[in-house]
């Protein structure tokens, strides 16, 4: 289960690079819209959602801040600091205690091409803390990560393929009670697409994430899909207020073949204030 919901940590580093552009008219228009995933923006978020939904449906919650700005060389930055806690967050021993579960600072920059094709390039910068966590495989992840923009056939249709690199420095409970080594290191993918449905900026996002981990000794590599399915719109006229429902499914390898993580089956409501 540790190692499980650590690995859902991992692939959370994939939905690491949020900054510019949308499509031709959208440079225009300085309204926020969550649905670019290159698009920079100053924001604040609270999330409520339940984790093993069906199971053990452990409450979670997060908050997230986050500030952007412009070079003078025109390139976009954004710094983001999350906070997360949920039930069990202490996994071993068991309990029903609501913890704190992660902290993460990220650093994105973006900016533009000249390829018709590929109008946006970000890089991104990821840090995460789960040291107080007891029963987490890793006590902290770094990674670096980058992704295009790619204009598709569709004027409503918005796809950002993602890649990114991923070291890991690996918790005692892991090496002493998994037979992990001291290290992880992995390759992640995503493949992130937003599809507009009104004017106003409501959307559906479909966003798979394939992430391959390498955590040594007698856990080796394990192999997990990740999928969220979500509806997102704004709350208000000047879509300063949004709101998110997300659904996600967890596949992996880490039992004895690749199949569906019943464990690891989330709802959760996002709330986000635009400033």
């Amino acid at each position: 289960m540790a190692v499980l919901k650590q690995l859902t940590t991992c692939s959370a580093l994939l939905l690491s690079s949020s900054i510019v552009f949308a499509d031709e008219a959208a440079e225009q228009d300085n309204a926020p819209d969550p649905g670019d995933h290159t698009k920079v923006s100053t924001v604040v978020t609270a999330t409520y959602g339940v984790q093993s939904l069906g199971e053990q449906d452990n409450n979670m919650a997060q908050l997230v801040g986050q500030m952007s700005g412009a070079k003078q060389n025109g390139n976009l930055f954004l710094g983001q600091l999350t906070i997360q806690g949920q039930e069990n967050a202490n996994v071993y021993p068991a309990d029903d205690s609501f913890d704190l579960s992660q902290v993460r600072a990220r650093y994105f920059e973006v900016k533009r091409t000249e390829w018709e094709n590929a109008p946006m390039l970000g890089v991104s910068l990821d840090y995460i803390e789960t040291s107080f966590v007891d029963g987490a495989i890793n006590d902290r992840l770094f990674a670096i990560g980058g992704l295009i923009r790619v204009n598709t056939p569709f004027d409503n249709w918005l796809s950002f393929p993602i890649v990114a690199a991923a070291y890991g420095q690996n918790s005692d409970f892991a090496k002493d009670i998994l037979g992990t080594k001291s290290s992880a290191y992995g390759v992640q993918f995503n493949y992130l697409n937003s599809i507009y449905l009104h004017e106003n900026g409501t959307h559906l996002q479909i966003n798979p994430q394939y992430s391959m981990i390498d955590f040594g000794g007698a856990v080796g590599t394990v192999n997990s899909l990740q999928l969220d399915l979500a509806v997102q719109a704004p709350l208000t006229e000047n879509r300063k207020h949004w709101g998110k429902l997300t659904y996600t499914e967890y596949f992996d390898d880490a039992g004895q073949s690749f199949g569906h993580n019943d464990q690891n089956t989330e709802l959760k409501f996002t709330y986000s204030y635009y400033l």
